[in-house]
């Protein structure tokens, strides 16, 4: 609560070189709201569903999110830019790889309290990309 721009940045940066959240959804939890929720190209989530569906979703592992420029963080809004590949926790464990932007928003006390997840491809494009490993 109440970190300014540039100390969420740090975190959410963090997060993302050193954890690589969009594939472990290991998150600083304390900078999001509880009832934060987690929408991207298939659906809206909750905060606790988001994050167990990460964990089951994708394999560590064979996963790597690169962020594309700089995050970048105001009073109201945290965002960045990402390359990923991911690779699913399902048979023959194929890799897909995307792009796309992260908008985090940021509540009156200053958590996180969305998180919206903006792919530059299509779902079906997404999916054509798939390498199997």
């Amino acid at each position: 609560r109440g970190l300014s721009a540039a100390e969420i940045k740090a975190v959410v940066e963090e997060d993302l070189l050193k954890r690589e959240f969009l594939a472990t959804a290991d998150i600083t939890r304390e900078i999001y709201d509880e009832s934060a929720t987690f929408t991207d190209a298939i659906d809206t989530y909750t905060l606790d569903k988001w994050v167990k569906g990460t964990k089951a979703l994708f394999v560590a592992s064979g996963s790597k999110v690169r962020l594309v420029g700089d995050v970048e963080a105001t009073d109201s809004a945290v965002t960045f830019k990402f390359d990923e590949d991911l690779q699913f926790n399902i048979p023959f464990k194929p890799v897909v790889k995307l792009t796309g932007t992260v908008i985090l928003t940021r509540g009156a006390d200053g958590l996180i309290t969305s998180y919206l997840e903006k792919w530059d491809q299509t779902v079906p494009e997404v999916l054509s990309t798939a390498r199997f490993y």
